[in-house]
């Protein structure tokens, strides 16, 4: 096991008690031949330390987008890219690229990718490039870093004679473990997961979450976990961030959301999803995501909304409840 020191950077009850993470008014647009892509528009919301953020939405809804802006990997097409990420008290959208690179990325934001095959470089062990975070970041001399690498391997369940290893002769399971340790090396705030489970069967989805709900129960670590996947995702879930066409529609806690979501489309999107022991009907939800270079005028949602009424046509703010949930619907007003 890590020894705690090297991995967990301790805190006082007055610091634990202080948000993570800050989010506010984030949009990033993107520029196409077509016109501009509302990626991600107008999310704000706050995490707490040690805490696990789900964030669900389907397929081009912008969950990945919000990953690549809190961690500033942007593409040359950017249009528009503002608001403010506030980590530990510090904005980080006031520092220029090359602090932040330096600084933040790698070393307090950690990501793991879509695709761990296309992730790990095919010409490089396995142990390399686990430990190649803490060499160029924190100038750790290389047999160190190894030696770190190692150690990283055994707490999410990698086998340390995989190491000397080349990405191909590893399974996915394996792949996506060697992923996740590169990721934790450098004792991180906040890991970023995209997908972690994508195209692994079953049995080996469920390990790799037993894994990330074992470090997090044992280490200093935030987590927001981007997935399609719902069943998956209640598994590490304290709270759950639904997105909609580039917008923040839900934000609650995972223990009453997965019970009774209340936006709209969470609602929807629960029902599609099947259950083993309860007998129920499944829904779907009619039509199709908007598009996000012409979105529609008032809630996004609404064209395919069955509870939809004439407040629909202009957009709705985001409305606190006293239950500490946060919806974007005109029904909660």
């Amino acid at each position: 096991m890590m020894e705690r020191a090297e991995f967990v950077a301790q805190s006082s009850a007055g610091v634990a008690a202080e948000p993570l993470l800050q989010v506010r008014n984030l949009r990033l647009y993107f520029r196409t031949t077509k016109g501009v892509v509302q990626a991600v528009d107008d999310v704000s919301f706050v995490l707490g330390r040690r805490r696990s953020l789900t964030v669900l939405g389907e397929s081009g809804c912008g969950k990945t987008t919000l990953a690549r802006a809190l961690l500033r990997l942007l593409p040359r097409n950017v249009h528009t890219f503002s608001g403010e990420v506030i980590l530990e008290g510090v904005d980080l959208m006031k520092m220029n690229d090359e602090w932040f690179r330096r600084e933040i990325r790698w070393r307090k934001i950690s990501f793991v990718p879509q695709a761990a095959m296309n992730a790990l470089n095919p010409v490089l062990r396995v142990g390399f490039q686990i430990a190649e975070p803490l060499i160029l970041h924190h100038r750790v001399p290389y047999g160190e870093a190894l030696r770190r690498a190692e150690e990283a391997a055994r707490l999410v369940g990698l086998p340390v004679d995989f190491l000397s290893r080349y990405a191909f002769e590893l399974s996915g399971g394996m792949r996506q473990r060697a992923i996740i340790a590169m990721a934790l090396i450098t004792n991180p705030k906040l890991i970023i997961l995209d997908e972690p489970t994508s195209a692994l069967d079953v049995l080996t989805q469920a390990n790799i979450m037993n894994s990330l709900k074992k470090i997090k129960r044992e280490f200093d670590v935030t987590y927001i976990l981007i997935t399609h996947d719902i069943a998956t995702s209640s598994e590490l879930a304290d709270e759950v961030l639904v997105m909609y066409a580039g917008h923040l529609v839900e934000h609650s806690p995972a223990e009453v959301f997965y019970k009774s979501p209340l936006h709209p489309y969470a609602q929807k999107l629960m029902a599609s999803v099947p259950t083993l022991r309860e007998d129920k009907a499944l829904e779907f939800i009619p039509g199709r995501p908007p598009s996000l270079i012409n979105p529609p005028k008032g809630c996004r949602f609404a064209p395919r909304c069955p509870k939809r009424f004439e407040m629909c046509e202009q957009e709705p703010p985001l409305f606190s409840l006293d239950s500490g949930r946060v919806v974007k619907c005109w029904l909660m007003r």
